[in-house]
């Protein structure tokens, strides 16, 4: 469902007794309060964790020749634009020389910001092959080390941050089948401004039962070691 499906069903499942909407801009009393009633359950949904899969994304971008450091709004020359940067996963970043392509694509390998920063940071560098990388205190940026010697394309994924719904047609990302936790936790706002207790109770539950689904299919796996005996 899309933001204006989602609260054309919480209106439904409220008993709201008017018409519409037929789009969620430029709403006003009680139609106002369920838009920002299920953008906000929307956005309370993205914060009950911050590893939830359907906010992992993939991201790309070309270092340029001479060029070591990247911040998430890019660098000099390149497209590394990420505004939604949560935080980086670290041990999916991979580098390739862009003329090359994958057959050409290697690992690269976190340092510590201060020890990188000593290193490849310290007077005069020798460009060369990308093998490491850290991440700057200062936004997050990406540091490469060596400071690539040519084109090299890096790849790897990171964590969004949470997205407002704006426009009738924004999805979230959450999967489809269970865009209802977001109408449910919704209901819940509506029914204590209202002081209906039963629209809160069929809320609670119907939302519970959601969440628990989308927090066994979309949270990672936690594997257990061996035991020690």
């Amino acid at each position: 469902m899309n933001f204006l499906q989602l609260v054309q069903r919480l209106l439904k499942e409220c008993g709201v007794s008017v018409i519409g909407p037929t789009s969620i801009v430029g709403q006003t009393g009680t139609l106002d309060l369920l838009v920002n009633w299920t953008n906000s359950a929307w956005s309370e949904i993205q914060g009950l964790h911050d590893n939830w899969d359907f906010m992992r994304s993939p991201f790309s971008f070309e270092a340029a020749q001479g060029v070591g450091d990247y911040t998430t709004s890019g660098g000099p020359g390149v497209g590394a634009s990420i505004p939604d940067l949560r935080y980086w996963h670290k041990e999916t970043f991979r580098a390739q020389k862009t003329a090359f392509g994958l057959s050409d694509q290697q690992w690269l390998v976190e340092w510590d910001y201060q020890v990188f920063r000593d290193t490849y940071r310290f007077g005069v560098q020798t460009p060369g092959r990308p093998v490491v990388f850290a991440v700057s205190p200062f936004g997050k940026a990406l540091m490469l080390g060596s400071i690539p010697d040519a084109e090299y394309t890096i790849t790897g994924e990171y964590q969004k941050l949470p997205a407002d719904l704006v426009a009738n047609d924004d999805v979230p990302s959450m999967p489809e089948h269970l865009h209802m936790a977001i109408v449910y936790k919704a209901m819940q706002s509506y029914g204590m401004v209202e002081s209906a207790s039963e629209v809160v109770a069929r809320g609670e539950a119907q939302y519970t039962r959601l969440i628990n689904q989308l927090e066994r299919e979309e949270l990672p796996e936690v594997y257990l070691g061996d035991p020690l005996a």
